[in-house]
């Protein structure tokens, strides 16, 4: 990779970053180009470059997301050693460092503006979802004996990220993380 290419992806990352964070406290509907240049120091053409429409921005987003949370639900699962409930524990901490931020999931903000995304992005976010729940009841089928419930692993891991998710707007609109500190005790409960 040249100088010029590497200079190129690092103001790419970094308008990323900006871009999560306005997405993740305000949607993405309400991010103008203007507003994500100006929090960078640059021309707004310039996002404009890097991101032709919202829908790519979207687009990058999602794929950067999705990759750090796959890399923590991997780090996690490495831990062979760990109980069924220090892994969930584990899981359930990526959604209060989330609430620590005062944010909301940016998945679950971008899901909140589904009729707004491209077609491509609704796509995204559904694997987003899909390759979650299968991670999270694949670790439910591995420690299916510390279950105290007979819920199916798929649809408990449904349950437990929808409330998670839910957990986190409510949160965001009470000023509080009593609605996460609740799921993660029902979530617990459920293990021996």
């Amino acid at each position: 990779m040249s100088l010029v290419e590497s200079g190129m992806t690092d103001k790419r990352e970094h308008l990323q970053q900006i871009a999560q964070v306005h997405v993740q406290r305000g949607g993405l509907k309400a991010l103008s180009f203007r507003t994500l240049a100006d929090d960078a120091g640059i021309k707004s053409s310039s996002v404009h470059y890097y991101f032709p429409e919202k829908a790519d921005l979207a687009e990058a987003l999602i794929e950067r997301y999705a990759a750090v949370l796959m890399n923590d639900l991997e780090q996690i699962s490495s831990r062979r050693n760990w109980s069924l409930k220090k892994k969930v524990s584990a899981f359930v901490s990526i959604f209060e460092s989330v609430a620590k931020d005062e944010a909301v999931c940016l998945c679950g903000m971008l899901a909140a503006e589904y009729e707004n995304l491209s077609d491509n992005n609704r796509s995204q976010l559904n694997v987003v979802f899909r390759d979650m729940e299968k991670w999270l009841a694949g670790v439910l089928n591995t420690h299916k004996a510390e279950l105290n419930t007979s819920v199916p692993t798929l649809q408990l891991a449904r349950s437990v990220i929808a409330g998670l998710e839910g957990a986190l707007m409510i949160d965001r609109v009470a000023g509080n993380a009593q609605c996460i500190a609740a799921q993660k005790v029902v979530i617990l409960s459920l293990i021996a």
